[in-house]
């Protein structure tokens, strides 16, 4: 079961969504998911559903709301009567705000310890689980009781990950990211700051200074305030020339960092629990070589997912992204481990006079080169786990992604790397991929007729 609040709250079983009709259910529901496993007392769904002026019949008309739910969700949910309301308990459940919380939570604690490439990674994460402005089909007064907190938790977490991509060099993508945002919030001073820093690392210091003036002015003529610390620590760091790069994201922007990864395909539809599952598994493991491995039978769909996760936290890896088609199940037959190296050798910047002709001892050379980058190396349709073990890089910092139909036995050492196993699509999602392939108004012209060859066609 799918419980979704981030935008629009909807339910969703086995990848159907349940029909739930009307703002009050809706802010029933809503209501139970916010409370976390807590009670929710009449009173308070009272004042959600109707505000300081309950009818005379509320406490009627919440059991029928909790009827019509009870048999709208079926019984992987429970919705019981304790005084002084009723709480929703739904084990296995997944509920979008608690994992935004849960990513947010990990993505905090790693800009902490300055594993600016984990905290990017997971806070990005987070914020994909925001489909619009949350709770927008619930009555007015569950609006203003519980959006406030939701939207001031996603600035936050916006705010924390831009502050991870400009620790990693990204000025220049999150300028025009930045320029929007302050312009949609004029008064958060935090943002004001990130955008004078990214404008100054792009050389335009008159800009970052332009900046601050007008964020002054703003807060003086909204609030009747001067600027923040943080705000005037930025404004004299400009003046001073203190902001340029350093640490983490020092390396970004280098013309040596080899892009290998072919492109993303289009029309990429679902996958978004394996893909969290994908950067979970990312983040967990940071002690020991980490090795992500996708497994599923041919035509799955194992490559795209790879692809599609390797470019949306490309960021996560400035040292580079080397790629290689195994052909592990291919007529052609397998590529020569030895052309397989010296392609990582040579994107690596090895000389083509100073690739080693044996195979250790080139792979002993490529763990040498990787052994302090941070780098992920995607190995695409591998059928033994002996074709991979001489293409892993060294170190721990290094990310190794492997496709394959078989579960590599061996090759993934930790509980925290287990196979991410993928079968055929959701219903909908089958649904929507066939749409990009037959169009839109011929799916929707046959809605029966399309799901039954989407699922015949797994």
């Amino acid at each position: 079961m799918d419980f979704r609040i981030l935008g629009p709250v909807e339910a969703r079983r086995d990848g159907d969504w349940i029909a739930l009709s009307g703002s009050k259910v809706h802010t029933v529901l809503a209501a139970m998911l916010l409370a976390h496993g807590r009670v929710v007392s009449d009173s308070r769904l009272g004042a959600l559903l109707w505000g300081w002026d309950p009818p005379v019949t509320a406490s009627a008309q919440i059991y029928t709301y909790m009827s019509r739910l009870r048999k709208l969700l079926g019984d992987e949910v429970e919705i019981v009567r304790r005084q002084p309301g009723y709480v929703l308990r739904a084990p296995g459940a997944r509920i979008d705000v608690v994992e935004f919380e849960r990513l947010d939570r990990l993505g905090r604690e790693a800009l902490r310890e300055r594993r600016f490439a984990d905290a990017q990674a997971l806070l990005t994460e987070a914020l994909g689980w925001w489909r619009g402005p949350a709770l927008s089909n619930v009555t007015e007064f569950l609006l203003e009781a519980e959006l406030p907190q939701l939207e001031e938790a996603r600035m936050l977490a916006l705010e924390n990950r831009i502050e991870a991509d400009l620790a990693l060099g990204m000025h220049e993508q999150v300028t025009a990211e930045l320029t929007g945002l302050v312009a949609e919030h004029p008064v958060r001073e935090r943002l004001r700051a990130q955008l004078m820093t990214a404008l100054y690392r792009c050389g335009r210091q008159a800009d970052a200074l332009q900046t601050y003036y007008e964020g002054r002015k703003v807060l003086v003529d909204q609030l009747g305030v001067d600027p923040g610390e943080a705000l005037g620590a930025t404004y004299q760091a400009v003046l001073g020339g203190e902001l340029g790069l350093r640490g983490a994201g020092a390396a970004r922007g280098r013309s040596d960092v080899p892009t290998m990864l072919p492109a993303a395909e289009d029309g990429f539809v679902g996958r978004s629990a394996e893909l969290s599952l994908l950067t979970a598994r990312l983040a967990a493991g940071t002690n020991r070589p980490r090795r992500l491995l996708v497994t599923g039978m041919a035509g799955v769909g194992k490559t795209a997912l790879a692809l599609q996760w390797a470019h949306r936290n490309q960021a996560a890896f400035p040292d580079g992204r080397l790629s290689a088609d195994l052909r592990g199940f291919s007529d052609t037959g397998e590529p020569a481990l030895i052309e397989v190296l010296r392609e990582f050798l040579l994107a690596l910047g090895v000389a083509p006079r100073r690739v080693p002709e044996s195979v250790a001892a080139a792979a002993a050379l490529f763990r040498s080169l990787t052994d302090r980058r941070r780098l992920l190396v995607v190995l695409d349709n591998a059928r033994h786990s002996a074709t991979v073990r001489p293409l892993l890089p060294g170190g721990t910092d290094c990310v190794t992604l492997v496709t394959s139909r078989h579960r590599l036995e061996g090759l993934i050492a930790s509980d925290a790397a287990r196979p991410v196993p993928l079968d055929v699509l959701e219903p909908p999602d089958s649904t929507a991929l066939l749409a990009g392939v037959l169009g839109e108004d011929r799916v929707l012209a046959e809605p029966v007729a399309a799901r039954r060859l989407a699922e015949l066609c797994g």
